[in-house]
């Protein structure tokens, strides 16, 4: 049986105490829920109490579920006829996919993008790994996922392709999660930041066999860790859990 959704107020939040004003109402409570969802407050397979969240918050439920609408199509939450919407669940098979898919998307990116990157793209790409190694070492996980998707799209970026970063886009948000969860089976932040840095120096050579296989062996790390998650005794998808 899910649980309700019961906000941890805690600090958790970057919204202090929750209560939201009356401004951009809708966009605050997505960005309430989407930190809630990727950091553990609220589980996978967890119902949303749009009521309750309301009360926590301090608002209508109009923009309640106007925020809960935008994120069922960014893929984060799903709804189900007469039991209500609850937060997306992933299966060993969903993570095969997406990985799979990302692994076509980002290595067709560095095929088409790599010959005419310019030092300002890798530049940028190198800014993000140094950022997710100062979000490491200060313990700022959401700030490390934060730099670790954009690392991944200014790779997509590289081709100037509109369908290469649409497509990365569709599954951005489904990442977002499954970034966290494979960032917190490294034992530390900094082993997780530092996974990054050899596909930097492989793209700086501008060489396609280099960058292609080291992207693709940072990609399937992280497959492999949530495979490994996932190869329980009971079956059952492994837990988002808080960081300390």
């Amino acid at each position: 049986m899910t649980q309700p959704f019961v906000p941890d107020t805690r600090g958790q939040s970057e919204f202090g105490d929750a209560r939201l004003d009356n401004r951009m109402l809708s966009d605050q409570v997505v960005a309430f829920l989407i930190r809630e969802i990727t950091f553990g407050s609220l589980r996978q397979g967890q119902r949303i109490n749009e009521a309750e969240l309301a009360r926590h918050l301090g608002i209508s439920r109009n923009p309640i579920r106007e925020a809960v609408r935008r994120l069922e199509e960014r893929g984060m939450l799903v709804s189900a006829p007469r039991r209500g919407t609850f937060v997306r669940s992933f299966t060993k098979k969903d993570i095969d996919d997406i990985f799979s898919f990302r692994l076509l998307v980002e290595n067709f990116a560095l095929e088409q993008g790599l010959p005419r990157m310019t030092d300002a793209a890798l530049a940028e790409i190198t800014g993000h790994a140094e950022a997710m190694d100062t979000a490491a070492v200060t313990g700022d996980e959401p700030a490390l996922v934060e730099h670790d998707l954009a690392f991944h799209q200014c790779i997509c970026n590289l081709s100037d392709n509109h369908q290469t970063r649409h497509a990365f886009q569709n599954i951005q948000a489904e990442l977002q999660m499954l970034i966290t969860m494979a960032e917190q089976r490294f034992e530390t932040l900094e082993e997780a930041a530092a996974d990054h840095w050899p596909v930097v120096a492989a793209i700086a050579t501008r060489d396609f066999a280099q960058a292609s296989a080291a992207l693709r062996e940072h990609i399937k790390d992280s497959w492999r860790r949530l495979a490994e998650a996932y190869d329980r005794p009971d079956g059952a998808p492994p837990p988002i859990t808080k960081p300390d």
